[in-house]
């Protein structure tokens, strides 16, 4: 097994880890940032439509918190919203620092794209970065995944993990940053990157760390879903000859009697507009015509973006539907990016308090740079003049733990990649945009099913030793999306129970809390605390 020490360790490479580990870095720290594939291009950062919200000339600090806390529907941690709206500004000026181009816009900055390019503003934005990055001294670790945490006496040690060529790693590290995102990908339809499986939830459930509100997830309304197309979002802003049909000719939009453009209506109506289409997708296909789009606004980005594809997206309608896109739940972080474990913080998508039961369009990249930096200046100052503390028995238990991974048995199993495909199509089916009890309990029934063919898995290949750790992360977060879904009798932002279709403030103004204690998953509600 292969021994890594270093002061920061910062698992995920996308925005959040990435301002993290350059923060701790400046402190004169040794920092090392892992990424599952490649630094910085695997995450959903390099997806981004580029969009920071902030305070503007004539967007107040003020008036990005009260609609960040609107979205949240009382749900939100208004003293980590506070810190948001506070801070952006300042940490937005350091990313141009850093060389990322942005330009004001109304409501925030946006990622500024090269003329004629059909570069996504993720990837201008991320590319900057890493080029950042590698003029530093960071250390880098591609291909390589984190299996667990190690933990003596509630302080983090290290991390255990296995590179992708199977070799197994361990870096013993004073201090530990989570920004490995989500878990878009769990779901078969969705617009993240197929690295976001919600690694960093089920790593810190089965360490301890509680989570909460992984019941709340955002649908984007408008995915591609051309059976031989990537699931791609339409980043606004929207031709306004941009249609939408179903299988009759008719609008399904127009009835919903949205009184803005679709470029406001994906920023304040995202989550109606992905229940409604969710449902009018059930009854037949909904298409996106760009037909009558005049021949200039092809050459410009979004739309010369879709151009490059060989799809006929000017001569046909094609079609489209709701797709997983952003996890309002995660891990409970302090002022200061600390978790319940000391030693252990977390940043971005990870975290969990600042978007309430709806995000706000904007705050998902505005989110990663602000407590990204907290997180690399927090955990700089907790490493610095800090012995390490690896005991022989913590590095025998280690070892252990590598061998149970590797365990082989005899039996035959079930092809671990279409679980994956089995899996993903369950929770689409029982944990997508609209819910119900019925279907929840169907689906953790299902669960049960899928969990026993899970355990017959043994790494006969180096890949299905990854596969097999996909599908249990995926099962555990799952599994804790419908029981919390189910107990859930209201909705509130994105999330939506069919059977209860109201807000109920006076049961459920709550947060709900989930947590593992001797192998079983605990959830309880909590009142909102701020």
């Amino acid at each position: 097994m292969e021994e890594i020490q270093t002061d920061v360790l910062v698992i995920g490479s996308g925005l959040a880890g990435i301002v993290g580990a350059l923060e701790a870095e400046s402190a004169g720290l040794k920092v090392l940032i892992t990424g599952k594939f490649s630094i910085g291009m695997g995450t959903n950062s390099s997806l981004a439509g580029g969009f920071f919200a902030a305070e503007t000339t004539n967007y107040s600090r003020e008036d990005h918190l009260n609609e960040t806390l609107k979205y949240g529907k009382g749900l939100s941690q208004q003293r980590l919203v506070r810190i948001l709206t506070d801070r952006a500004r300042e940490c937005i000026e350091k990313l141009m620092e850093f060389g990322v181009p942005l330009f004001e816009g109304r409501r925030g900055y946006e990622v500024k794209g090269e003329e004629g390019s059909y570069l996504l503003p993720g990837i201008i934005l991320m590319r900057t970065l890493i080029e950042r990055l590698k003029r530093s001294s960071v250390g880098l670790l591609p291909g390589a995944v984190i299996f667990e945490l190690l933990i003596d006496e509630d302080r983090i040690i290290g991390a255990l993990g296995f590179f992708r060529d199977g070799r197994p790693f361990f870096v013993h590290s004073k201090a530990i940053i989570l920004a490995m995102g989500g878990a878009g990908g769990i779901f078969i339809r969705n617009d993240n990157q197929k690295s976001i499986l919600g690694d960093g939830y089920a790593i810190a459930l089965r360490a301890g760390v509680p989570i909460f509100d992984l019941e709340f997830i955002q649908f984007y309304p408008f995915v591609l879903a051309e059976p031989k197309l990537s699931s791609i979002i339409l980043i606004p802003p929207f031709p306004k000859e941009m249609k939408f049909l179903n299988e009759k000719g008719e609008d399904p939009i127009e009835a919903l009697g949205i009184k803005c453009d679709y470029h406001q209506a994906i920023i304040f109506h995202r989550d109606y507009l992905s229940i409604k289409l969710y449902e009018a997708s059930q009854k037949g296909d909904i298409y996106c015509d760009l037909r009558g789009v005049p021949d200039w606004r092809w050459e410009r980005f979004p739309l010369n973006f879709l151009k490059k594809s060989k799809f006929p997206f000017r001569q046909r309608p094609f079609l489209i539907s709701p797709a997983a896109h952003f996890f309002m739940g995660g891990l409970k972080i302090d002022d200061f990016c600390r978790t319940d474990i000391t030693g252990l913080f977390a940043s971005g998508e990870i975290v969990w308090g600042i978007h309430g039961a709806n995000r706000l369009g904007g705050n998902a990249l505005t989110e990663c740079l602000v407590f990204g930096r907290i997180a690399g200046q927090s955990a700089a100052e907790y490493a610095q003049g800090r012995e390490f503390s690896l005991t022989e028995s913590m590095k025998k238990r280690g070892e252990k733990r590598i061998k149970e991974y590797l365990k082989k048995r005899k039996g035959i199993f079930d092809n671990p990649r279409d679980l994956l495909k089995e899996i993903k199509n369950l929770a689409w089916k029982y944990a997508g945009p609209i819910r119900e009890e019925n279907l929840l309990k169907e689906g953790l029934n299902q669960l049960d099913s899928i969990q026993k063919k899970i355990e017959r898995i043994y790494p006969e290949r180096v890949k299905d030793l990854f596969l097999k750790r996909d599908l249990e992360n995926i099962l555990l977060i799952l599994q804790a999306i419908l029981k919390g879904s189910l107990l859930r009798k209201e909705s509130r932002g994105a999330f939506f129970r069919k059977d209860f279709p109201n807000q109920d403030d006076e049961n459920w103004l709550k947060n709900t809390s989930y947590r593992i204690f001797k192998g079983e998953m605990l959830i309880s509600h909590q009142p909102i605390s701020n």
